[in-house]
């Protein structure tokens, strides 16, 4: 028979690994956004890293970062379903991040690196308990091959949209 002390221990352990899992996503997303700016940088990388101040650079970083985490829980559970849920939870944020940033830009019509970093951080970490609530759903778990399809195709469109974006203010260097 489990104690009432043993799921307290539990509890607070999965709730230190969910602050940490959140840290550390956080600050390698946001790490993503000065990959540029790094000697020898070249065409390449900005398929996968923002290269600029855009609505859809802080897209990627949300979905790279949580793309990671879902290939992480994979490899370290040994169980490709794993990668279903840190997706969904990016791909679910990813609406949030267009209405926050261009409700700012409507209201202050400049940029705020302060409200930037808010935003980011408050969407990251819904996105990692959207991942952690969603994580044992069959639905999320059984749809893994669907989870990576939508993974490659939205590789290829951010990497193609990187540099051959269409004239819309979502691409636009908003910096």
């Amino acid at each position: 028979m489990t104690s009432s002390s043993d799921l307290n221990r539990a509890s607070s352990a999965h709730t230190r690994t969910f602050v940490w899992v959140t840290i550390v996503l956080i600050v390698l997303g946001t790490s993503m956004h000065f990959v540029h700016h790094l000697p020898g940088f070249n065409h390449f990388w900005g398929y996968i890293f923002p290269v600029q101040e855009s609505v859809m650079a802080h897209m990627k970083m949300i979905f790279y970062p949580m793309l990671l985490l879902g290939i992480c829980l994979s490899v370290i559970k040994r169980d490709i379903r794993e990668i279903g849920a840190p997706i969904l939870g990016g791909l679910a944020v990813m609406p949030l991040v267009i209405v926050c940033f261009f409700a700012y830009w409507i209201f202050v019509r400049h940029e705020l690196m302060a409200l930037d970093i808010v935003i980011y951080i408050a969407v990251m970490v819904l996105a990692v308990w959207l991942a952690r609530r969603w994580s044992t759903r069959p639905f999320v778990r059984k749809a893994w091959p669907l989870w990576l399809v939508l993974t490659i195709c939205i590789i290829v469109l951010t990497g193609l949209l990187t540099y051959h974006a269409p004239d819309w203010i979502i691409f636009a260097d908003l910096g």
